[in-house]
């Protein structure tokens, strides 16, 4: 925002807005905010009525959302206060009190959207972003206010440290509607959403296009106790949730376990890796990991890093030494780091054997634990078995 001791009346296509008449007039209801010029609403200013519609690219400044003021006693349910097919910069002021806030196309030409310290009041319908290269909105808030859905095709939303507390009524503070293709990011960092009674919070319609772990939640306060995400949850490929609170973050975890084991795992010959035979339960806290026995596969797309650990006990022949060790699907064999040996007592048995591992892994790859007998063919029973995978930060 400009110095407030300047004197702006001095500069060319600068307009110091106190009183609606210092608007352009209004025709048809419609003021048209000429192209290329700076608006600045330096007070609360009332439109009775009437609106604003961006005739070309323009700024529409106030000197704080705390002192700059727009509403439009009288106008009509649905009618944007605001309504734009231009790149549009929004800084500094508060709407409030009418029924819808902004309606912005930009289907016909590049649209940029960069609005800051940007307050809605009292708004049932913030309004359309339909089509924009980028929206960023920055230090505002909404008070009271919801109903700000994204369409068409959308680069980038970023929102950021800001506060959005909704109405309580029926709808959605955020959404993206089922034309909503997002080709970048949606991202909201450092920020409040506050969702109570039958309000919620952010909805991604399940037609919405989302790229893989481009729906972003990171830092972000849930709170009101309504329903704070609909459509994507932190399970879904395309979300990555991190350090927020009131929901659940992204993890990429899988866990796999037996207990008193019976089936052998049959040995035909000797230092041969086989799979360790037996029924598994998959762990109930598991994430973007598909189990079946004795196998954990990768569903995240995108690929990371993970530490893999278990922990057995076997038996086999007395004093038999067995190897033990996990099967990457990468490789197409055990990987060597984590191949480990363990010697069975004089009754054949041995507990507390660990090995573990670091991998690199994405969508479908998967790890088996295998087991080869080094001193002879007598089958190996993993009685009890502990196999698990975490994401390395």
């Amino acid at each position: 925002m400009p110095d407030i001791n300047i004197n702006l009346s001095q500069f060319e296509n600068v307009e110091i807005i106190n009183v609606k008449a210092d608007f352009p007039a209004a025709v048809g209801g419609v003021i048209t905010l000429e192209a290329e010029r700076t608006y600045i609403v330096a007070a609360a200013v009332d439109l009775t009525g009437d609106r604003l519609v961006a005739g070309g690219i323009c700024n529409l400044f106030g000197y704080s959302s705390e002192v700059s003021y727009l509403t439009s006693t009288g106008l009509g349910v649905g009618v944007p206060l605001l309504t734009s097919e231009y790149t549009i910069v929004i800084e500094g002021l508060s709407i409030h009190d009418v029924d819808t806030g902004i309606s912005i196309d930009g289907n016909t030409r590049l649209v940029a959207l960069d609005w800051k310290a940007l307050n809605f009041i009292d708004v049932p319908n913030v309004g359309v972003i339909d089509t924009c290269d980028n929206f960023i909105f920055d230090t505002g808030a909404f008070l009271g206010a919801q109903g700000l859905k994204f369409t068409g095709t959308v680069g980038t939303v970023a929102l950021n440290n800001s506060l959005f507390r909704g109405l309580g009524s029926a709808g959605n503070i955020i959404q993206l509607d089922a034309d909503c293709v997002i080709t970048r990011r949606f991202r909201v960092i450092y920020s409040s959403i506050i969702a109570f009674g039958s309000t919620v919070g952010i909805d991604v319609n399940a037609g919405a296009t989302i790229p893989t772990e481009a729906y972003i939640l990171d830092t972000v306060n849930f709170s009101g106790g309504g329903t704070y995400l609909s459509g994507i949850s932190q399970e879904d490929n395309e979300g990555l949730f991190i350090n927020c609170v009131g929901i659940d973050n992204t993890s990429v975890n899988g866990q796999l376990f037996m207990q008193g084991n019976e089936t052998a795992t049959v040995v035909d010959e000797t230092n041969t890796f086989y799979k360790v035979a037996g029924t598994t339960t998959a762990s109930d806290d598991n994430s973007k990991f598909s189990h079946s026995n004795n196998r954990l596969t990768c569903d995240a797309v995108i690929s990371r890093k993970y530490l893999i650990q278990a922990n057995l006990a076997f038996t086999s022949g007395a004093t038999n030494v067995c190897e033990f060790g996990f099967y990457d699907s990468q490789l197409e064999g055990v990987r060597l780091p984590s191949r480990t040996k363990s010697t069975a007592n004089a009754g054949g048995r041995a507990e507390g054997v660990n090995f573990f591992c670091v991998v690199q892994m994405q969508a479908g790859d998967f790890i088996e634990v295998h087991a080869a007998n080094t001193s002879g063919t007598a089958n190996i029973t993993a009685e009890q078995l502990n196999f698990i995978i975490t994401e390395i930060k």
